[in-house]
């Protein structure tokens, strides 16, 4: 049984085991506007008291619990400790009695015969003391909750978590439904609806925002005008027909960007506290929609000038087949040095490359550029690998401060003939075409440091189908995992690849590792055409 009432009731357990005794305090109570709940035994009155009980008025003398024992477990009671209990009696009334009652938590204490006037008086006052108590915790714990749900929004990194987070917390701090609204792009508007906290949210996609019908301050949208895409999510959502009242936000040049919306029958159901609430949220919005905004153009520049210095194709080469992919890191907005490459040279071998310039900066970005060409000259002037590499560090460490790592191949299409020359970079992944995955690797200084005295390449053998795996090691560090366990991870993972198309296994990599990621990714595959599959009218290509 629960002793919740509507609001501005107050709540009595009245708890005498002399049903006279209760019938008279009762109905003062009852006169006085008082909702009475009655008990005559002690264990009766433990499962009546609530943390929605405004008081308690208790004899002193039960015939199961003694009166003390009672007020003691109601107040050791998280949910009932500041519950204000009033102790009765007709036969402890003297100094020491009413003294041991105090002290074991009552509140007040009344001899018997009572008085009407003192009694009321006594538990208006008990009432009054509790619901300022109550008032200040609610007080508090909402602005905690304001203070989480705020930080909430602010840290919001995607539109569809900000509207989703906007909605959350005002539903959470003001205990009613709450929908909000972003603007994304002028075709792009993201809706969310919480209708109680704790619901499940209610998502919505249009293309146009809901307008203000007026000036730009507070609306309030009655039950039967609820703008159409709302009353969609309110529908969906299990709502009963209500009104709304809402607030816009716009940008700094009076463009309408959100709003966050109250269900609430009429204006005058949203308190002053509610409304000053409304606000926080929306300057909160305010200020992650505008840091949204600067995060989407400035990534949009930065993708752009990282693609402008990767190859924008990789070109056709007879018998062997290239793929690539770059993909941008998760955590960070400015560009990197990973780059890929692949390229024909004149002796009829095809040169692909991998590598990692240290840093994420546009310096990063620019020497990365540099290395690519760098290298490509080098290889097409007849240098071998290994030289190559050699000139290219030096040219490095006279021009640069920045140190990189480094996968070279050189693939002969027609025989399948490769060498794998590295500076310090991950090894590269040999996938046989029946699964079969060999590390390929001698290992030897990363590039801007002091040259070692060689880079001697591996030396394998590519049959029809095969394909060598070159990625930077963005795609497989993790913070909470050794490297090793990321390339036994890879391993597995490209052993599943074997047999499909290039492009088919950078998107299946890409998936496998979707996580989180620290750092920009850059995969190479390159494999050998499988035998029936090689361009009509041409002829295996040969070293020299």
């Amino acid at each position: 049984m629960t002793t919740t009432t509507s609001a501005g009731t107050r709540t009595v357990v009245v708890v005498d085991d002399t049903a006279a005794h209760r019938y008279v305090m009762a109905t003062w109570l009852r006169g006085a506007g008082f909702h009475v709940v009655e008990a005559g035994t002690g264990a009766e009155a433990l499962a009546l008291v609530t943390a929605d009980t405004d008081a308690v008025v208790l004899d002193v003398n039960l015939p199961d619990l003694s009166g003390r024992e009672v007020c003691r477990r109601i107040k050791d009671a998280e949910a009932t400790a500041r519950v204000p209990v009033l102790h009765v009696s007709a036969t402890d009334i003297d100094a020491a009695a009413r003294t041991a009652g105090l002290q074991g938590g009552a509140d007040a204490y009344l001899a018997e015969p009572l008085d009407r006037a003192e009694f009321l008086a006594t538990l208006d006052t008990l009432c009054r003391g509790h619901e300022q108590v109550r008032g200040i915790g609610r007080s508090a714990r909402r602005l905690e909750l304001l203070g989480e749900s705020l930080v909430r929004v602010h840290r919001a990194s995607t539109y569809e978590e900000a509207v989703d987070r906007l909605a959350t917390g005002a539903a959470t701090v003001l205990e009613r439904g709450a929908l909000a609204m972003v603007v994304v792009d002028p075709t792009t508007v993201l809706r969310a609806l919480r209708p109680a906290p704790g619901a499940p949210l209610v998502r919505g996609t249009g293309s146009s925002p809901v307008l203000p019908p007026g000036p730009a301050g507070p609306t309030h949208f009655p039950a039967d005008a609820v703008p159409e895409p709302w009353q969609r999510l309110a529908d969906r959502a299990g709502l009963e027909p209500a009104g709304w009242w809402t607030v816009w936000l716009h940008d700094d040049e009076g463009v309408l960007v959100g709003g966050l919306a109250l269900c609430a029958d009429d204006a005058q159901d949203v308190s002053a506290e509610d409304r000053a609430a409304v606000e926080r949220f929306i300057g909160a919005a305010s200020v992650a929609l505008a840091n949204l905004r600067t995060y989407t153009e400035e990534h949009g520049i930065a993708m752009t000038l990282q693609r402008t210095m990767l190859p924008a194709r990789l070109g056709e080469h007879p018998g062997l087949d290239v793929a690539a992919r770059y993909v941008a890191s998760d955590a960070r907005l400015d560009v990197g040095g990973d780059f890929y490459d692949a390229f024909d040279l004149p002796d009829g071998r095809v040169a692909v490359v991998i590598g990692d310039v240290q840093g994420h900066s546009l310096r990063a970005a620019t020497v990365m550029a540099e290395v690519r060409l760098t290298l490509r000259a080098y290889l097409r002037e007849g240098h071998t690998a290994e030289r190559a590499l050699h000139l290219l560090n030096e040219t490095l460490r006279a021009d640069h401060r920045e140190m990189a790592t480094l996968c070279l191949c050189l693939v002969d299409p027609g025989t399948g003939a490769a060498e794998v020359t590295d500076a310090g970079h991950l090894p590269a992944l040999l996938v046989r075409a029946d699964g079969t995955v060999e590390t390929v690797k001698r290992s030897s200084r990363l590039l801007g440091l002091p040259s070692p005295d060689e880079r001697a390449p591996a030396e394998v053998v590519l049959a029809p189908g095969d394909q060598l795996l070159l990625v930077t090691d963005g795609l497989i560090e993790r913070r909470e995992s050794t490297l090793r366990d990321g390339l036994d991870r890879l391993a597995t993972a490209a052993a599943a690849t074997a047999g499909q198309e290039p492009d088919d296994v950078c998107h299946a990599l890409l998936a496998r590792f979707d996580d989180v990621r620290d750092d920009d990714v850059a995969i190479v595959v390159a494999r050998r055409t499988p035998r029936g599959q090689e361009p009509v009218g041409t002829s295996p290509v040969t070293s020299s």
